[in-house]
């Protein structure tokens, strides 16, 4: 599977830059780096790279501090949480067929989140506690085709107790983004809802009862 980039125009958007900024930030030595951003860390540096090329060093800076300073509310509340505790997490891509997401940003975010990213496996040998399906089609369609889809999973922990999650807004998980903090927060209410309400399943995702 392709390694997804970094969203530019997610970054220009959040420091107030007119997009048309962009093609500069193509043509500069630094492009090649910040481009495959896939960690927080990493993001953050990328952000304030674009800041400095793009003369806002003060507004980048203001902005990776508070994503990270979100990430890391996380981050420290879940750092006792055992791995023997922390659920088992597939991602599919679409369902019909079958597609697993399978890349580096979407098990970043994962493992601070407090979840256990499973990929390449089967039903059997992964069990997992929750399955999570990005959604570019209508809903009306995923609905149709998730029973039949998920029909080979239906022994698995995750059916059995009906989590099954949607992310319905194509702006968020897609892609490493300026919206970090807000993919970390979207799986953390996921994964831990006593410890962590965002509001994000009145925007961006939503629960499917298999029964």
């Amino acid at each position: 599977m392709q390694r997804p980039l970094l969203s530019l125009h997610s970054i220009l958007e959040a420091l107030e830059i007119d997009a048309a900024c962009l093609s500069l930030l193509e043509h500069t030595s630094e492009y090649h780096d910040f481009i495959h951003a896939d960690t927080p860390e990493s993001i953050y540096r990328a952000i304030r790279t674009i800041g400095s090329i793009l003369d806002t060093p003060q507004r980048a800076d203001q902005l990776a501090e508070n994503l990270e300073e979100r990430i890391n509310i996380i981050s420290h509340k879940l750092k006792f949480i055992a791995d023997e505790n922390k659920p088992k997490v597939t991602f599919f891509r679409d369902v019909s067929p079958t597609v697993m997401a399978e890349d580096g940003y979407l098990a970043n975010l994962v493992q601070i989140a407090g979840g256990i990213h499973q990929t390449g496996v089967s039903a059997e040998e992964s069990n997992p506690d929750l399955l999570i399906i990005f959604n570019e089609k209508p809903i009306s369609q995923l609905l149709t085709d998730l029973p039949r889809a998920l029909s080979s999973w239906s022994q698995t922990d995750a059916v059995a107790n009906n989590r099954i999650y949607i992310i319905h807004h194509p702006g968020y998980l897609q892609q490493p983004s300026a919206r970090v903090a807000d993919d970390t927060e979207i799986l953390a209410e996921i994964f831990y809802p006593k410890y962590f309400v965002f509001g994000r399943n009145e925007d961006v995702w939503m629960n499917f009862e298999w029964q």
